[in-house]
């Protein structure tokens, strides 16, 4: 019972405190979305202050929103994705896109546009490293795997509760870090190898240094789509590597 207090400090009394203060510019606004609700949507009076009704209102009302968000209800859109397609980014979000009176690129008709996408170095990736850092963390109790694969593992799984749900790729944006991470073990122990010889030793470190490059490369050659940057016809089409970036 000693451990009560301070669980009920940690675990209840700060995170309500932090919540609410995460709303502070919207209580000081007199414009936020359902700033003044009471008198309107809702009634007036009442044990709770007016303001706290109004927030009790409109966070209502977003989960309202995002809980009937789905494709059974008739919610559609053309660059919606599901969690399975997120590890290798098959299913990317055009965020917006010009091929109309559009100069800057070299030649008569340019392309501007920003794709949200993850570099394929990396992401296409993810499958042999989810599998390496599971077997890292199961056989050889490596707690950096378990940290890492947990995290990555709480930005996704919970999305296949509701799969009826409007999805989009950047819904994947927590899991990055975690991917990057894991990559980062993987590389570290590829090259920490105490039995190598002096040439064996080169050879590793010759084949992560091209991995990285590899990985900067790549990156560079997606940046015009990432950026909106503008691009002829052609190289639009030679930066869509796979039909479903389409």
């Amino acid at each position: 019972m000693r451990d009560l207090g301070p669980a009920l400090y940690a675990l209840l009394i700060i995170p309500f405190l932090v919540y609410m203060a995460s709303y502070w510019s919207w209580f000081a606004s007199e414009t936020g979305i359902n700033r003044h609700a009471e008198g309107r949507q809702i009634g007036v009076g009442g044990w709770m202050p007016d303001a706290l009704r109004s927030l009790w209102y409109y966070t209502h009302s977003v989960y309202t929103f995002h809980s009937t968000l789905t494709n059974s209800n008739g919610n559609h859109h053309p660059w919606e994705s599901k969690p399975w397609t997120w590890p290798m980014s098959l299913r990317p979000l055009l965020y917006a896109i010009e091929d109309k009176n559009i100069s800057g690129c070299g030649t008569n008709s340019c392309v501007r546009a920003v794709l949200l996408v993850g570099t394929p170095a990396i992401w296409w990736l993810a499958v042999p490293v989810l599998l390496w850092a599971t077997w890292a963390t199961v056989v050889r109790r490596d707690w950096r795997y378990a940290a890492a694969l947990v995290g990555y593992c709480a930005g996704w799984l919970p999305w296949f509760a509701n799969i009826d749900r409007q999805m989009y790729f950047f819904y994947a944006t927590p899991m990055v870090p975690f991917l990057v991470m894991m990559i980062a073990f993987i590389i570290g122990d590829f090259l920490r190898k105490p039995t190598d010889n002096p040439e064996r030793k080169k050879l590793r470190m010759f084949i992560a240094t091209f991995y990285l490059a590899l990985v900067v490369t790549n990156f560079a050659w997606l940046y015009p789509i990432l950026t909106g940057a503008a691009i002829s016809p052609f190289m639009w089409n030679m930066e869509m590597w796979l039909p479903s970036w389409r």
